[in-house]
């Protein structure tokens, strides 16, 4: 069993919605997860299972990750945040509550 499959059978705080995930097929949803949620140990098994290229597409890429997480990862591997999908595809706000 590889560490990726140990973090998702002995973590059910990160996967707790889904049914069955395959550590290849759902690496993207993996990947998301643990760097949004998990502990700096899971990142660093994601990177050196997945790669450090994977990694940051998934940075870059995800629509899931908060503002948060996204500007952090961004500064680490060095991608300018407007080359992310969380920081361009941000919506113009509509209204102004006050």
């Amino acid at each position: 069993m590889t560490e990726i499959e140990q973090i998702i059978n002995q973590d059910q705080r990160l996967f707790w919605d889904k049914a069955a995930i395959n550590s290849e097929d759902d690496r993207y949803v993996i990947a998301e997860r643990i760097l949004e949620w998990g502990t700096e140990e899971e990142v660093r098994t994601v990177l050196s299972c997945y790669g450090k290229d994977f990694v940051r597409r998934v940075v870059a890429e995800s629509r899931n990750l908060s503002p948060k997480t996204v500007n952090y990862f961004s500064v680490i591997f060095g991608i300018p945040r407007e080359a992310t999908r969380c920081f361009s595809d941000a919506s113009p706000q509509i209204w102004r509550p006050y």
